[in-house]
């Protein structure tokens, strides 16, 4: 179990220890280099992010990043060709498995185009680059699609034959896939998977198999949000459509009236704003609007569209398993599309969050400044950086169950805010510490905000048996979760009041001060438990597997303070 002293948490049950300082960080990068990047860099990194993906998976099922015209990362042809940022090795570490390469056939052999525009680079830089990529990250896939561009220039054989010429060659054969189906990743781990533009299928999945949007012509700036609708409702199709069959989405689009950054990116002009397609998919698919990508084929892609594609692959594992560390990186790099007070970046988070990796316990949080926590949580933690003041955290816990009863919570709770000291941070250290060690058989959370309060400056989730009060300048939530398997004796009916967990025989419930106590049970898990009037399991007993808001229900009663002596056992 984990437990963790921040800024702005509250969490559930946890599997380790940390504890950091309540402090802001500063937002490295402007929240449109999520969405939109035209740098030399980027900041994320998924190199061997398949390996995490089941073998069993279709490629079909995946959501791939993937790049237009993919070499074209130098402005040879100016602007209006220049389609991407990073080098093709920097697009593949950052995560990127979908490539578009545009040969021209030339002296028999490949020239990279992005029409008339010669880019600098030849087919054998493409294979080499990306063999060695996948000698480092064998775990990994690369879908390759491979067209014919511009004009043939002295050649004495046809296209498809100089393709199959560098197929064969012993450096690269071993790694080109030459299967027409489309395989599962296993099949594929640590090859080149050729989508065939040029051959109909002869060299790999045919081009004209695939489910396309690709309506690349934008006429002009007003024209955007056209090209978005058409992405949009291909996600659509993507999301209902066959399973096993490949979608492939381009976000690209150009004219003379449109370049690709600004397509992509958006425009500013005279402070009139004009929003890029790249920025309505990041607010889409962070969104909760998409549970299968397909293959999005984009120009400029920032790291947060990146990994909000990424995110979509999360859906693939079983529920029951902790995520992969790098869903913290997707995490602190989508936040950067939430907006809006505290309400609002909440209910954004939990849609993400739910969306990416659903079926399990998420609590979330979203806090504004002047705040301290300490949670437990079991399986992930996630935490945004600080942007315009607000952090957003995430995290998992195994249930929801709590078996302290609300109002005997609420009088432990009041009967120590009198004597808790210091800033939000040490307050929630110490009021987080008195509930474990009162309370050790469940999971807690505190969250401590200063004031000023209210739905703008902070929100979370209330999950399991939750408290919030008002005292002086601070606001004090807890949350208890997360409760061990067990039987639990409770001092009044309705689970209310003074709490005992067993597992197993107890002679004399007076020992444990307990005696004539019970007056309700929990039973949680695979336990049942015998209750006996007096000591050593003698006079009238009952067995439950089942909790009882009032252990007078029970057959032979009345049973409402009576019971002395007990045993568990599992069923």
């Amino acid at each position: 179990m984990v437990h963790r002293a921040l800024p702005t948490p509250r969490p559930r049950g946890a599997p380790l220890l940390l504890a950091l300082a309540c402090l802001a960080f500063a937002t490295s990068a402007s929240a449109r280099g999520r969405y939109y990047n035209h740098s030399g860099s980027i900041e994320t990194s998924h190199p061997a992010w398949m390996s995490w993906v089941p073998g069993s998976t279709s490629l079909a099922a995946l959501s791939l990043p993937g790049t237009h015209d993919t070499m074209a990362y130098q402005s040879y042809g100016g602007d209006l060709t220049q389609t991407q940022s990073l080098d093709l090795r920097s697009q593949l570490d950052a995560g990127v498995r979908a490539l578009d390469i545009r040969c021209r056939h030339i002296d028999n052999a490949f020239t990279i185009h992005h029409g008339v525009v010669y880019l600098h680079v030849n087919f054998d830089d493409v294979l080499r680059t990306t063999i060695q990529f996948l000698n480092a990250n064998p775990t990994e896939t690369v879908v390759m699609r491979v067209k014919k561009e511009h004009t043939e220039e002295n050649v004495t054989r046809g296209f498809a034959q100089t393709f199959e010429w560098y197929r064969d060659q012993p450096a690269y054969s071993p790694y080109i896939w030459r299967g027409a189906h489309v395989p599962t990743l296993g099949e594929v781990r640590g090859r080149i998977v050729i989508l065939d533009d040029f051959a109909g299928g002869a060299y790999g999945i045919p081009w004209g198999a695939l489910d396309l949007q690709d309506a690349w012509t934008v006429d002009e700036l007003a024209d955007i949000d056209d090209k978005w609708f058409k992405v949009r409702d291909h996600l659509t199709r993507t999301n209902t459509g066959a399973p096993g069959t490949l979608f492939v989405n381009f976000l690209s689009g150009s004219s003379a009236l449109a370049y690709p950054l600004h397509v992509a990116g958006g425009i500013n002009i005279l402070g009139i704003q004009t929003r890029g397609v790249n920025d309505y998919a990041i607010d889409h698919l962070v969104g909760g609007n998409v549970q299968r990508a397909g293959v999005m084929m984009m120009d400029f892609p920032g790291a947060g569209l990146i990994d909000a594609i990424l995110a979509l692959n999360f859906r693939l594992l079983p529920t029951a398993s902790t995520l992969p560390s790098e869903f913290g990186t997707i995490f602190r790099n989508t936040a950067y599309t939430m907006g809006g007070d505290a309400e609002a970046r909440w209910y954004g988070i939990r849609s993400f969050v739910h969306n990416a990796a659903p079926g399990r316990s998420w609590h979330v949080l979203a806090l504004k400044s002047s705040w301290g926590a300490w949670m437990h949580y079991n399986g992930n933690f996630l935490q945004s950086d600080s942007m315009d003041d607000y952090t957003h955290l995430a995290f998992t816990t195994r249930t929801v169950t709590s078996t302290v009863g609300p109002a005997y919570l609420a009088s432990f709770v009041n009967g120590q805010l009198g004597s808790l000291s210091g800033g939000a941070g040490e307050r929630a250290t110490q009021l987080h510490g008195r509930l474990s060690a009162r309370f050790p058989f469940q999971l807690w959370s505190v969250v401590v905000k200063k004031s000023p309060g209210g739905l703008s400056n902070w929100a979370y989730s209330d999950y399991g048996r939750g408290y919030k009060t008002t005292s002086g300048d601070y606001t004090y939530a807890v949350q208890g979760y997360s409760a061990a398997d067990g039987v639990y004796l409770h001092e009044h009916g309705g689970y209310e009041g003074n709490v005992l967990h067993l597992t197993s025989y107890v002679a004399h419930l007076g020992n444990l001060g307990f005696n004539d106590v019970a007056s309700s049970v929990t039973v949680l898990g695979p336990y049942q438990a015998t209750l006996c009037e007096h000591i050593d399991l003698t006079g009238r007993c009952f067995t439950t597997s089942q909790s009882l808001s009032d252990i007078n229900a029970a057959p032979n009663g009345p049973w409402n303070d009576q019971v002395s002596s007990l045993t568990v056992s599992p069923r």
